[in-house]
């Protein structure tokens, strides 16, 4: 039996190889040709004002539109590759003569894979304060309205002033050491896992995570100002 320097057999390093060889030929399909632009113009991102300019509440209302319409991310999900969104949105105060000051700050996130053998889509929102939200959906048109619903946060400011918000939304993909670790949150483990027998496939596949060219997209919103009144 042919042998390798360190006395593992060749065909232990071809087994070992073969996981990481396909997720190579996968990003690699998936990876824009040179010089080519994700497409994600389509893409946008609004944060609006509930109530009207009478209400004492004016809480925020975010909604992002057209996520999977001529973009790559339903093609991102059929291959197996998980995508985040990560939201984040911030409170600011207007103050005459000063800079604007963050008030507060509200992150949360969403989690969608593909299930290949159900086909299905499924969606995990990570919301604050420690609420976590699973659904599943059958077709890209009911991943699509799923994912272009509207959270609203009680995050009115009590004191008087003139305000405005903030949101901003990364959508990437998620690496094997990224779904793990989500994994094991939501079964509720601290601890961190062992890699088991595959760790050539696997760090071969986060490597090529980062390099491949993958699409990763970064919009941001503002709302308009409101005024809180002294009550």
């Amino acid at each position: 039996m042919s042998r390798t320097s360190r006395g593992r057999p060749a065909g232990t390093w071809q087994r070992l190889l073969r996981p990481a060889c396909r997720s190579l030929a996968l990003l690699a399909a998936l990876a824009p040709a040179p010089g080519a632009a994700q497409d994600t113009t389509g893409v946008s991102l609004e944060v609006r004002l509930s109530g009207d300019s009478l209400s004492s509440t004016r809480d925020p209302v975010v909604r992002t539109r057209n996520l999977l319409a001529d973009t790559p991310w339903l093609a991102t999900l059929r291959e197996g590759l998980p995508v985040r969104l990560a939201y984040r949105l911030e409170v600011w105060s207007t103050r005459s003569g000063w800079l604007d000051a963050i008030e507060r700050q509200v992150e949360w996130a969403v989690v969608v894979r593909h299930e290949p053998l159900l086909d299905q889509f499924s969606v995990v929102r990570l919301l604050p304060p420690n609420r976590v939200q699973q659904n599943r959906y059958a077709t890209p048109g009911a991943l699509a309205g799923a994912l272009g619903r509207g959270y609203q946060f009680q995050v009115t400011p009590n004191d008087p002033g003139r305000y405005y918000y903030t949101v901003a939304l990364t959508v990437t993909t998620l690496s094997d050491s990224d779904l793990e670790e989500f994994e094991r949150m939501l079964r509720g483990e601290l601890a961190d896992g062992g890699d088991g027998g595959n760790n050539l496939a696997k760090r071969a596949r986060r490597l090529v995570l980062r390099l491949a060219g993958l699409p990763t997209l970064n919009v941001s919103a503002k709302s308009e100002p409101f005024d809180v009144r002294p009550r």
